[in-house]
């Protein structure tokens, strides 16, 4: 499994990131594809450098010009990889390799499956003394009905960027993100193509501890009216999701009236009645099932001293918490946009 780390303008977060790979997983295998501005790569390289000369963990760089947008970035070091299996990571996300690698076996045994991931811890950092951690947890949508998955995925969808995959369906993902791509629908588009690619396995476990603070910029709308700007790329999704099934043999009045169904719920979310809200939502599939329990109450444990969960992770917690202070008093993310409108 290759870990792909797409960086750019955040040294003291790519740093932090490697350091933490370093002491934690030194037989990780990564890949740093950084589109920086020319006065951070030096930085970078020069440190990725220093990993190559220690062994630990294995780091490949490649350096692009800061035109290049992300997902081109992605498209190009994915044709250039040998791995079967790859694991996107943001630079200012940790991941829990252990459980990426049961992700991995899972998903080589599963027939028909492109992707596994593990619940996310998002911490939220919103100064020096104040932040928020919200859980998002998966489960598997293994159906052999495509349409099946979608409908179970739009139930309550979570993060699939997140995980393991397959090469080829990274590949397939880049391509259409570089046709496609709209802030408020992003997650959702993600998730509704890889899901006709094949099966999502989820497995019981933390995958990543993510964290995003005032200093980076980030993929978000950029007010509350984004939506309906681009109602368009909303209505464009809508047809090309469709479009794609029934070429691939699904019958359209069922097709359009699934894929409908998932936008139309992702649009109630955007304008403020989101699934939870829904009467009954609480006591019905997918939230009220034994596995959401048990992901629910491994991150209450996450944050309770001298649980089993919280010792697991403690000291990787503190390493994430050092660093996020260190990329709050740097120069990262200079002469970027305060929101990201496109990638």
């Amino acid at each position: 499994m290759k870990i792909l780390i797409p960086t750019r303008n955040r040294p003291t977060a790519l740093r932090g990131l490697l350091e933490y790979l370093a002491r934690f997983y030194p037989g990780a295998d990564v890949f740093v594809a950084d589109g920086s501005h020319p006065e951070f790569q030096p930085q970078n390289e020069a440190y990725v450098k220093s990993l190559q000369e220690s062994g630990a963990p294995h780091v490949e760089y490649q350096a692009f010009h800061h035109d290049i947008s992300l997902f081109e970035r992605l498209s190009t070091v994915l044709q250039s990889l040998d791995s079967e299996f790859v694991s996107l990571c943001a630079d200012d996300d940790y991941p829990v390799v252990e459980t990426l690698e049961q992700a991995e076996r899972r998903l080589a045994e599963t027939p028909g499956a492109m992707f596994a991931g593990g619940h996310l811890v998002h911490i939220n950092i919103n100064s020096t003394r104040s932040s928020v951690a919200r859980l998002d947890a998966v489960r598997d949508l293994t159906s052999d009905d495509v349409l099946e998955r979608l409908t179970m995925f739009g139930a309550f969808p979570f993060t699939t960027s997140y995980g393991v995959a397959r090469r080829e369906l990274l590949i397939e993902r880049y391509a259409f993100l570089q046709t496609w791509t709209s802030t408020s629908f992003f997650d959702l588009a993600v998730g509704l193509t890889d899901l006709i690619q094949g099966k999502f396995v989820g497995v019981p476990e933390f995958a990543f501890l993510c964290t995003r603070n005032e200093v980076h910029s980030y993929y978000r709308p950029e007010d509350g009216l984004a939506y309906l700007r681009n109602a368009g790329k909303v209505l464009d999704l809508n047809d090309r999701l469709v479009q794609r099934l029934v070429d691939a043999g699904c019958e359209p009045e069922r097709t359009s009236q699934v894929v409908g169904s998932v936008v139309a719920r992702r649009l109630a979310g955007v304008v403020g009645h989101p699934p939870f809200r829904l009467v009954g939502f609480r006591e019905t599939y997918p939230y009220a099932t034994p596995g959401m329990d048990h992901a629910r109450a491994k991150f209450a444990d996450l944050f309770v001293e001298g649980t089993p969960e919280r010792e697991r992770y403690a000291e990787r917690l503190q390493f994430i918490s050092d660093n996020v202070r260190r990329i709050l008093e740097s120069t990262d993310n200079a002469g970027e946009a305060a929101v990201y409108g496109t990638l």
